[in-house]
């Protein structure tokens, strides 16, 4: 049975496996089962797009965390929209974020646009693209509702 509550939980587990702090790494060997494939990540934060597997995004964000340039990250979903047709979800995540655990609210956001597949009676993310806002990149209210 197609249930939108799995497709929650699953974006849900998505934003548990990325964050971490110095206790705790992210949970990088989960990331990859919450995804049909390979899986495509998208950044587009700077002038060109970093495009990902899941494989090489873990492997990246674990660099940054083994150089000492990483050392906490928090992302929380605040708000979302989900359609689903047949087989295929798309979703519009709202984040937030912080890069040390003392950040004062509010946090910066951002946008994930994310993918689904219902396949093998389960949901599975098959994509992911996702932007911060900024200056003349506000998020949408109707995004935050």
């Amino acid at each position: 049975m197609i249930n939108i509550q799995h497709i929650d939980h699953l974006t849900e587990n998505f934003y548990e496996c990325i964050c971490f702090n110095p206790e705790h790494y992210p949970k990088f060997d989960q990331l990859q089962e919450l995804f049909y494939g390979a899986g495509k990540l998208i950044n587009t934060n700077f002038d060109t797009p970093l495009d990902f597997t899941v494989q090489s995004y873990a492997q990246a964000m674990m660099h940054q965390i083994d150089e000492g340039n990483a050392e906490f990250y928090v992302q929380q979903e605040i708000s979302d929209t989900t359609e689903v047709f047949g087989k295929i979800a798309q979703r519009i995540s709202v984040y937030e974020y912080a890069f040390a655990v003392d950040t004062p609210q509010p946090w910066k956001r951002g946008v994930n646009y994310i993918q689904y597949i219902f396949t093998g009676g389960k949901w599975l993310i098959t994509s992911m693209i996702w932007g911060d806002e900024k200056e003349g990149a506000e998020i949408p209210k109707t995004y935050l509702l």
